[in-house]
């Protein structure tokens, strides 16, 4: 399309041409993540799109900006993917089953963005969304269990909530997946004896 086709080009239409491109975009430094490219620069990434570099910078004011928004992306498509049906209800290892199966699909899905994002985590929105998920995914924990967590001591209460939160946490399944080289069936085998013996009464 030509500057003068584009200039004239309904605004509707270059909104919706301009939402595009950027989720083209970032879907392609997601790719970059995955090929454990964490440090995507503005050219690879507009010769990678085919966009100019000058559009590239109409976006995105600096390959920082350009990594916060991938990042950012992922983590609410992580949000999207850590419901859980019927949170805090039912027996207690279908309750084990269910959460532990949610997370680990979680890395499986967004492993690579989570190691992108520990690369990235000076970047101040990068900081800020990591800490939201973290606490999503601690209450996330607490509602899950909080019929074994409502009769603990105050004090076994606080160290359970603390330990669980450890487990499940994506780095620690990332540890067990990358840096133990565990299946992911050894590693939600790992992760679900761990709960059921930490909250059994």
């Amino acid at each position: 399309m030509s500057e003068h086709d584009q200039t004239n080009e309904p605004v509707d239409g270059r909104v919706a041409r301009r939402e595009r491109n950027i989720g083209s975009v970032l879907d392609i430094v997601i790719e970059m993540f995955v090929e454990d490219a964490m440090f995507p620069s503005m050219e690879q990434v507009a010769k990678r799109s085919g966009l100019s570099l000058r559009s590239l910078y109409r976006y995105f004011a600096d390959p920082h900006a350009l990594r916060e928004a991938a990042i950012a992306r992922n983590f609410e498509l992580a949000r999207s993917m850590s419901k859980l049906r019927a949170i805090g209800e039912g027996p207690l290892e279908r309750r084990i089953d269910d959460f532990v199966a949610m997370r680990v699909g979680l890395h499986r899905a967004l492993a690579a963005v989570f190691r992108a994002s520990a690369a990235n985590r000076h970047l101040p929105v990068v900081g800020e969304v990591q800490a939201r998920n973290r606490v999503m995914m601690r209450e996330q924990f607490e509602l899950q269990f909080a019929p074994e967590l409502s009769v603990m001591s105050g004090e076994r209460q606080t160290m359970t909530i603390a330990v669980g939160d450890l487990l499940l946490q994506i780095e620690s399944i990332e540890f067990l997946r990358s840096g133990r080289s565990f299946s992911e069936a050894k590693t939600r085998n790992v992760l679900v004896m761990s709960l059921a013996s930490l909250l059994a009464p």
